[in-house]
């Protein structure tokens, strides 16, 4: 990894000089081999082109270009040492109900720590890791950072992040809401800054076109313009299987955490993606949970209503609570973000 550890360190140097802080966004469809908690890792993650990617939009570009010649933040003390062992470290993941106290890797693409340790030795429960397209300087931060870690009954797991989809897997909760009403903030430090994010949706998607249209919510590498971000955040919340009292607005740095999940059997590739964005500056950490509510008609995928039955219902979230959607959907109304025809 030597390569890619110079790579940083030039990236935090030049940092120094004129850092640009720009709406870039990230993703690829290399999510982990993960697994349901009570097996091994028996997976292969599918291979997605570039040529797959992301969405377009017709609203006009808005820039957020600036230059700033701040000089580089240092690592701070809490990590310092870890840093030192590999600075493949990125970053650090906390939530307690979920076990999650642990490191956060980057590597040059999104295989190598899927069975690598912190310390790079072969480990079939691999470590937690940002996408690879990701990219970090001392003082700025991706737009989306995305985040693969395997489902397993051991290691570095987010196996309990599916309690945000259903509060009741295992018995561990009486109702499906449970978990996110006893969870909705998820900290995720850089190794140079802390960071508090709050959980707004969280959903169960197919990654394989033969069961249904994918929403490659991966491949969203850039955030150029406000349409871009509308239509993104559209398709998030149709999928959501819950509501929060969480607003958005464009410029909000959003935290993507995405695990394997097979309610539907080995043969359906899936995934639990819970979504989060981070607490603006001067903003308070907390969250009225007591307006949550379950979305009784998430939209789900082709294979999900062959198996189970009925079909979406239609767009229920409140859209007010996205800065500015009414008003981008009211002048551009066949875009991207507009309610898909069922």
């Amino acid at each position: 990894m030597a390569n890619f550890k110079k790579a940083r360190r030039f990236a935090a140097a030049a940092a120094a000089l004129a850092m640009i802080l720009s709406m870039s966004a990230c993703g690829e469809k290399t999510d982990a081999p993960d697994t349901s908690e009570d097996s091994s890792v028996t997976t292969t993650a599918p291979e997605e082109s570039d040529a797959a990617a992301t969405t377009t939009t017709t609203a006009p570009k808005v820039t957020t270009t600036t230059t700033t010649t701040l000089p580089p933040l240092p690592v701070m003390s809490t990590y310092e040492a870890k840093y030192a062992e590999n600075e493949d470290l990125i970053g650090w993941i906390k939530l307690e109900a979920a076990n999650l106290n642990d490191p956060v890797m980057q590597a040059e693409d999104n295989k190598y720590y899927l069975d690598k340790d912190f310390n790079g030795n072969e480990y079939k429960n691999g470590s937690f890791f940002v996408d690879y397209k990701c990219q970090f300087t001392t003082r700025t931060r991706p737009a989306n950072t995305i985040i693969y870690g395997h489902n397993m009954v051991t290691g570095p797991s987010f196996a309990k992040l599916t309690r945000y989809y259903d509060a009741r897997l295992n018995g561990d909760y009486p109702n499906r809401l449970d978990f996110y009403m006893n969870n909705p903030t998820i900290q995720f430090d850089t190794v140079w800054e802390e960071g508090t994010y709050k959980v707004f949706a969280c959903m169960y998607v197919n990654t394989m076109e033969e069961h249904g249209e994918v929403f490659k919510y991966y491949k969203q590498r850039d955030i150029k313009n406000e349409g871009q971000f509308y239509e993104y955040i559209a398709k998030i919340m149709d999928r959501s299987v819950f509501y929060t009292d969480v607003d958005l607005e464009y410029g909000d740095e959003i935290l993507t955490l995405s695990t394997c999940y097979y309610p539907l059997g080995k043969e359906v590739d899936s995934r639990c993606v819970v979504f989060a964005r981070r607490v603006r500056d001067g903003e308070s950490a907390e969250v009225d949970t007591s307006k949550a509510y379950i979305n009784e008609s998430p939209l789900y995928f082709d294979y999900y209503y062959k198996v189970n039955g009925g079909k979406w219902a239609g767009r229920t979230w409140d859209t007010t609570k996205v800065k500015g959607f009414d008003e981008y959907l009211a002048d551009f109304p066949n875009s991207g973000a507009a309610a898909p025809v069922m």
